[in-house]
């Protein structure tokens, strides 16, 4: 290692070349070069984690359009069966049971789950409150509302028939959806 004359900046791993002129890196040059590394590592591990996430919400996503593929099936099942009276039993049903397989992430039916021992990117069905629930693993990039919220819940709820004249009869259960609900604090 050569020091240079003067308070100039040291030549690390100096080099010699062809009439007595040396190459190699200052300090200063070796600083900045590990700089620019580690901010380019930065900017790259922030995209992947986007990626991931975005990946994440793809997933979830497309299990519930399956899902809810999978309640039309069973609805027009019951429909070509004649057996309209049936559809309002399917609010009591865990939707995964409408897949033709249950998602890899899928965990299986609680009673009372303990949120914090539910691993995240997981569903889970939650027999008590008859939600199907997703663990959120990116929760900041879904865009969950509120911030605080962990899990997106999901619930079979029943498609009334509207009454005529606000007769005494009980609503008679026309069809069923999956919907997001919104949870309480």
């Amino acid at each position: 290692m050569k020091y240079a004359q003067g308070g100039k900046c040291c030549r690390l791993a100096s080099v010699t070349l062809g009439r007595g002129k040396q190459a190699g890196f200052t300090l200063f040059e070796l600083v900045w070069i590990i700089f620019i590394a580690s901010m380019l590592s930065v900017l790259l591990y922030d995209q992947f984690m986007r990626y991931q996430a975005l990946a994440e919400k793809t997933v979830m996503e497309m299990t519930v359009i399956n899902m809810r593929s999978g309640l039309r099936l069973r609805v027009a099942e019951l429909m070509t069966q004649d057996k309209m009276n049936e559809i309002g039993s399917l609010v009591h049903e865990n939707p995964i049971n409408w897949l033709a397989a249950p998602p890899s992430n899928y965990i299986g039916e609680f009673q009372n789950p303990e949120q914090h021992a539910i691993p995240t990117n997981t569903w889970y069905f939650d027999t008590r409150r008859r939600e199907l629930v997703y663990t959120l693993g990116h929760d900041h990039i879904l865009g969950a509302e509120p911030a605080r919220e962990t899990a997106l819940r999901f619930r079979v709820a029943a498609v009334d028939r509207p009454l005529v004249n606000g007769g005494g009869a009980v609503p008679k259960v026309e069809g069923v959806t999956l919907v997001r609900v919104a949870r309480q604090y």
